[in-house]
């Protein structure tokens, strides 16, 4: 099976065949997503793919990348000696400081791993079952409580997040996983025989696999003509123009016999509307009154007559049949 699809020349199938292989690395496979992103002009694609080769800002670290693990300090008295390692609570910090951290959105018990790919394997390849993770702002933490909340004969040496060796691992199985179903949505919005994916479906594969925030990739923003019919599954617009062409969807079509059903306009002859507080535009009629009353019908125009008629006289109290 990985031999057949290794056989494929494609960037595409490369990376869905190092995917199936476990001997390879995550980011060798990110680098070929770097690639295919430049020739799908996907520039969310190649971002991604970037930003977990050469690490993230700390503030913009996705979910995946953040595991909730107590913050800990490593204490020794005062020669640097007897080193203790004891859990830490912000509580323990100055109320200045805690109003700080919760503003910039900082947790001390969530380890945010912002670190490139490359590294996270290599420690990942260390057997080690533990591993010392500093935060970026450890050495800020650590001023503060050797000035504030130790005692005069202890000293903080440092802080870290002790992130277990099943974890680090677990987490390079999720951006794996996250390339695994890449391809498959590129798969699925990619025509057959073509191995680089336009720049629309490489764009929406990446947000529903990077976000996770819907189930299946729709369009949000679609147009056709000639009596194609489309369908919009977010809130976003869909226009449908020429003869025959139908919409489902927040939308707006055009054309003689074009249909949609939601909140939406139409215009053309024959064209129909369905949804709550829906409506269409009504064309001005310049035709005569007694035109219009024609086109309902003789009998319905004499009587409308009639009764017209009758109206008149009964206000005028003029009786001309006496």
């Amino acid at each position: 099976m990985l031999a057949m699809v290794a056989r494929r020349q494609g960037l595409r199938a490369q990376i869905e065949a190092g995917v199936l292989d476990d001997t390879l690395p995550v980011s060798s496979l990110l680098q070929k997503c770097v690639l295919l992103g430049g020739q799908a002009g996907s520039q969310k694609m190649v971002d991604w793919a970037r930003q977990e080769l050469n690490g993230y800002d700390p503030k913009t670290v996705p979910v995946y990348r953040r595991l909730s693990i107590g913050l800990m300090a490593v204490m020794t008295n005062r020669a640097g000696y007897n080193p203790m390692h004891r859990r830490i609570s912000d509580s323990v910090l100055p109320p200045r400081v805690r109003e700080f951290l919760r503003e910039e959105g900082t947790d001390l018990d969530i380890a945010v791993l912002h670190g490139n790919i490359g590294q996270l394997e290599a420690l990942a390849g260390t057997g080690k079952a533990e591993h010392t993770l500093i935060p970026w702002w450890g050495d800020i933490i650590t001023d503060l409580l050797n000035k504030y909340s130790v005692a005069d004969n202890t000293r903080v040496q440092l802080v870290y997040w002790p992130v277990s060796d099943s974890a680090l691992k677990g987490l390079l199985v999720q951006v794996r996983t996250a390339l695994a179903e890449l391809v498959a949505e590129l798969d699925a919005l990619t025509p057959q025989g073509q191995d680089v994916p336009d720049k629309a479906a490489a764009d929406r594969a990446v947000q529903f696999v990077v976000t996770g925030g819907q189930n299946t990739i729709t369009v949000t923003s679609q147009h056709t003509a000639n009596g194609t019919n489309i369908s919009n599954g977010t809130a976003g617009p869909v226009t449908a123009s020429g003869a025959l062409g139908t919409a489902v969807g927040s939308q707006s079509a055009s054309g003689a016999h074009s249909s949609m059903g939601g909140a939406q306009t139409t215009h053309g002859d024959h064209a129909t509307v369905t949804g709550q507080h829906a409506s269409g535009p009504q064309p001005a009629d310049g035709r005569s009154w007694w035109a219009r009353l024609r086109k309902r019908g003789v009998i319905v125009a004499f009587s409308t007559v009639v009764a017209a008629a009758v109206a008149v006289f009964t206000w005028t109290e003029w009786t001309p049949w006496k």
